[in-house]
């Protein structure tokens, strides 16, 4: 406190100087030197020593400013050293950004490729499955139009013309709508009877499904007639259930009453009944069995010429 006194005091003779000069007014011839004062040590202060002290001071005000601006030279450093990296990271945000839609075409482009090749594998396997059944069909027209071979020829000379059956007249009928025999000249007709609790007709089913799918487009039309044994075979809905568990795809008209039964005077389950294209009836197979026979007796009605 003593030493901020006497350095006061020093700047204050100072500036009582300077003003008189410029007032105009002589200054005077010497000026007072200020007297030592003493210090709490003992020893006195003089006007080298106040400026020592004042130089001493300045410094030490430098040197605390010193790492308040080497940190801030510091921090505007990190921040010059920040902006490459700010900006890089805006540059790769932007690539990013730039690269998101060639991205999305990119999984577009390569949906689209696949939705191609699954259509493409779709129409190699439609084609594959297709082209059998197309030279089938090529094969049984080809053969329609060349007429029975010499073997046919021998087997039609063996069915006895029989002449016309019964007609059809049943009221109810599943799988189709009503038909008359009249109304299918021109086509190959086998007449089935048979009940669906008859263990012997389950077994002639799969023969005739068989024949249903291979010759029905060259003109073979089945129409099973289900006249029942026992009463629960009478039941509609048992019957329809019957179509159903035993895959029946062909007409079946229900001779409850047995009419038809009784036109065709038949006696057996099951019976099938083959009439050629001129309505005549051909041949006659009662029960099992004899399946490759009577699948050339049906080609040969295929072939016939009329």
């Amino acid at each position: 406190m003593l030493k901020s006194n006497l350095l006061l005091a020093s700047l204050v003779l100072g500036l009582a100087a300077c003003n008189g000069g410029v007032a105009g007014q002589p200054a005077p011839a010497q000026v007072e030197v200020a007297q030592p004062v003493e210090v709490e040590s003992g020893q006195p202060m003089t006007e080298s020593m106040a400026e020592t002290e004042k130089a001493t001071a300045e410094e030490a005000v430098v040197k605390a400013e010193k790492p308040a601006m080497e940190d801030a030279i510091t921090d505007e450093a990190m921040v010059k050293a920040e902006e490459p990296v700010a900006a890089d990271t805006l540059e790769d945000e932007a690539m990013v950004k730039a690269e998101e839609p060639a991205a999305e075409v990119a999984m577009a482009e390569e949906s689209m490729g696949k939705a191609k090749e699954s259509a493409a594998a779709d129409t190699t396997t439609e084609d594959k499955m297709t082209a059998p059944v197309e030279g089938e069909m090529m094969a049984q027209e080809k053969m329609a139009e060349a007429g029975p071979t010499e073997a046919q020829l021998q087997l039609l000379a063996g069915l006895k013309n029989q002449g016309m059956p019964p007609e059809l007249f049943n009221p109810v009928w599943l799988n189709s709508d009503p038909l008359k025999l009249a109304d299918l000249h021109g086509k190959v007709v086998i007449v089935e009877f048979w009940t669906f609790g008859c263990y012997n007709c389950k077994n002639v089913v799969p023969s005739l499904r068989a024949w249903h799918h291979t010759y029905s487009d060259e003109g073979l039309v089945i129409i099973g007639v289900h006249t029942p044994e026992f009463g629960y075979e009478r039941e509609l809905e048992n019957v329809k259930q019957a179509l159903i568990d035993q895959d029946i795809p062909y007409a079946v008209a229900l001779d409850n009453d047995w009419q038809t039964w009784r036109a065709y005077n038949n006696r057996y389950w099951p019976a099938k009944y083959f009439v050629d294209k001129t309505g005549n009836l051909r041949h006659v197979a009662i029960g099992e069995g004899r399946y490759e026979e009577q699948e050339e007796i049906i080609k040969a009605l295929l072939a016939e010429k009329v």
